[in-house]
């Protein structure tokens, strides 16, 4: 199993950006039920939207182990392995850190509208994290490219303007969804190396990160000199239970076992969350916002009961071809998330009419815009744009 392709890992992933792509535009949709919006941070409660970013992070920790285990065969060495680690973090975190001041910015002191300064940003993005091939003689061409998008990135920096001052200078005032990835990447990919492919262990961690987690959320926690630092990363540790999650069933997922097994083993995964999550909502109920254990272990549940389905149908029956569409959105998913603000930052955000832009009408034209990016991710695709952490 380890050595072979698993597909349902690409569809679930694909599946998860398409829904991220929908929600993220449905968002601005006036007229819709509460159940397609977030929950509110003190609502107590989780809509299905709420599970699209735990379903991303969980999704990346299926693909750790079957990552690295890729780069031993390939006999890279762990200072090789180590420095793709930090890359990929870094890189995660620095956009992460652009999109979010993007959003923030205060577009009269700005010394560059902010439409341009946006199409900038994700142009910047691809020109530095495009996978470009290793064998045409263009090496150069393509060092040369990368270092554009570096340089376009600098001076995007330079003239950034925020706040009712125009302060210069990009702040997080939080990370935004790929540098919480990012965070969440770097936790479990740490545990990773130390834990290896000891589910044991990994469980242990799990276990300890959502007592962290209920630890650091507590006013009275006093912590010692030296771990002050952690007071901050209580929603940190939270992203990482998730993603450790889908480690886990990625290494159940490759165990000596009958498909069978295997699935019986995720559901029952699923139930424990469940349980977990049940037992934990009192402490401090269920919120997307405040990373709370019990949305976390919902979250979770649903993962490990949604993709053994997907595992049936697509690796155990063989059933793939309804997935196709969502190819350019499962092997290319970070230039398939950032298209629909690149479109935006060129179009506006006023191009739809009003009119599709409420209720049901608003819904439909959601869906049809997801699909059209997919179209779009697909074409880049093949023309060889293909983003890489």
């Amino acid at each position: 199993m380890a050595s072979q392709r698993i597909h349902s890992i690409d569809v679930f992933r694909g599946l998860t950006i398409f829904i991220m792509v929908f929600v993220n535009d449905v968002a601005g949709v006036g007229g819709l039920p509460m159940w397609m919006k977030h929950a509110a941070a003190d609502a107590d409660w989780m809509s299905f939207v709420d599970v699209v970013f735990p379903a991303f992070l969980f999704i990346v920790g299926m693909s750790i182990p079957l990552a690295m285990q890729r780069r031993i065969r390939q006999g890279q060495s762990f200072w090789q392995i180590s420095r793709h680690i930090l890359s990929r973090t870094a890189g995660l975190l620095i956009l992460g850190l652009f999109m979010v001041n993007g959003a923030e910015m205060n577009t009269d002191a700005n010394l560059i509208p902010k439409r341009l300064w946006q199409v900038g940003l994700y142009l910047a993005a691809i020109l530095i994290w495009n996978a470009y091939p290793q064998s045409d003689g263009k090496s150069k061409l393509y060092r040369g490219l990368q270092i554009l998008g570096m340089l376009i990135l600098i001076g995007l920096a330079f003239t950034f303007r925020k706040g009712s001052q125009g302060e210069i200078g990009l702040t997080p005032s939080w990370w935004g969804i790929l540098g919480l990835i990012g965070w969440a990447y770097l936790f479990s990919v740490i545990v990773y190396a130390m834990t290896r492919d000891n589910m044991v262990g990994i469980l242990a961690v799990i276990a300890l990160f959502v007592l962290i987690t209920i630890g650091l959320k507590q006013d009275s926690l006093t912590l010692p000199l030296g771990l002050d630092w952690l007071s901050g990363q209580a929603g940190n540790f939270a992203h990482a239970t998730l993603t450790l999650s889908g480690l886990l069933l990625s290494l159940i997922l490759q165990q000596k076992d009958s498909s069978k097994r295997i699935i019986q083993w995720m559901l029952v995964a699923g139930v424990l969350c469940l349980l977990g999550g049940f037992f934990l909502r009192p402490i401090y109920g269920i919120s997307k916002i405040y990373a709370t254990p019990s949305w976390v272990l919902f979250s979770t549940c649903i993962c490990c009961w949604l993709f053994p389905l997907i595992y049936w149908l697509v690796d155990v029956k063989g059933y793939r071809t309804w997935a196709t569409f969502l190819s350019p959105a499962g092997t290319n998913p970070l230039l398939t998330y950032i298209l629909p603000s690149l479109f935006y930052a060129i179009v506006g955000m006023g191009f739809f009419p009003e009119v599709l832009n409420h209720g049901l009408a608003g819904v439909l034209r959601s869906l049809i815009f997801s699909l059209f990016i997919l179209a779009i991710a697909a074409w880049m695709s093949r023309a060889g744009i293909r983003l890489r952490l």
